[in-house]
């Protein structure tokens, strides 16, 4: 009997491999496996196909909690259907051992794909039925800034589609944005004390990256008059909203965020943005990365004085403007 819980629990991270995946021997005709990402500690079911595999409508698709998408590699396309939202890993195991169990004795991987779609159309359903609350608080205020910083940059007239392919944060990469050679880690802070709370000590590693900037917003509460998460998605959108396509694909980044306009009643928290600074991210920089934490520590989580990063200032604008001359 297939038990994908003991099969991810026995994944354990490695320094060679980002994503840890044992083969599903219960289906012997087709490349199927149950997967880890090592880095976020998320689960995942793959499918490897062949170029010429039909691929139904769940192409580049998501819903709440999950993602699925078709990776088009050298030799062959890929099936990855990911994890989003740890909460969900029970009844994400059941709904990936379901489609295993439609699958054990279809012959061909084009009939597999059509009734694994089938499958995910039918969990979808229930899957939409959870979590109806959204994001919470601090999920929500860290996607406000980085909306705030699309925003922006697509006022610098830089390029929303090129912007939207580098808005890395929605599909879960180490960075928030990665424009070209220069990455950005955003930050929206409300707290009163003057520090900076960075999440996992994946977010300031700068060992492979030739440009990284730290942004903080630092925001207060308003009770009327501020801009909300639902604002800013309204922003952006009747900026785009002369490219069908551009705006089809903010909508799936935003899903991919967890943001569904179901939830608008939710995210209605005002703020005032009263001041933003850039910092540059070297190894000079206060941080705490893979390479410095002792061995065995991971997923950690810290604060940064404002104090201690005050030398490390850049001037914001000089950087935009640096970007759009790239």
């Amino acid at each position: 009997m297939l038990d994908l819980k003991s099969i991810w629990a026995l994944q354990k991270p490695s320094k060679d491999e980002l994503i840890i995946k044992t083969r599903i021997d219960v289906l012997p005709q087709f490349k199927c496996f149950a997967a880890t990402n090592h880095l976020t500690g998320n689960h995942l079911y793959l499918m490897e196909l062949s170029n010429h595999t039909i691929i139904p409508e769940f192409k580049n698709s998501s819903f709440k909690g999950v993602r699925i998408d078709i990776l088009d590699l050298n030799d062959r396309k890929e099936l990855n259907i990911y994890l989003l939202d740890t909460e969900l890993k029970d009844i994400f195991t059941l709904f990936v051992e379901n489609i295993i169990e439609e699958i054990l004795n279809i012959p061909t991987e084009s009939e597999a794909v059509t009734v694994t779609s089938n499958v995910i159309q039918k969990w979808k359903k229930l899957f939409d039925k959870l979590n109806t609350q959204g994001l919470t608080l601090e999920q929500q205020k860290g996607l406000l800034g980085e909306l705030l910083f699309l925003n922006e940059l697509i006022d610098n007239n830089i390029n929303p589609d090129y912007l939207l392919n580098c808005w890395t944060g929605p599909d879960y990469e180490d960075k928030d944005f990665t424009l070209g050679a220069t990455c950005f880690e955003i930050k929206l802070t409300t707290s009163k004390l003057p520090r900076v709370k960075i999440t996992s000590e994946r977010q300031l590693e700068n060992s492979n990256i030739e440009n990284l900037f730290l942004n903080n917003y630092i925001s207060e509460t308003l009770k009327e008059n501020g801009i909300s998460l639902n604002s800013i998605v309204d922003i952006i959108r009747e900026k785009i909203s002369n490219n069908t396509a551009t705006l089809k694909f903010f909508n799936e980044k935003l899903e991919s965020a967890n943001y569904y306009d179901e939830d608008r009643d939710n995210y209605n928290s005002q703020y005032a943005v009263k001041s933003r600074f850039l910092y540059v991210v070297n190894d000079s920089f206060p941080k705490l990365t893979k390479d410095n934490l002792p061995q065995g520590v991971y997923n950690t989580s810290y604060y940064i004085e404002n104090s201690a990063i005050e030398d490390f200032k850049v001037d914001c604008d000089v950087i935009i403007n640096e970007l759009k001359n790239e």
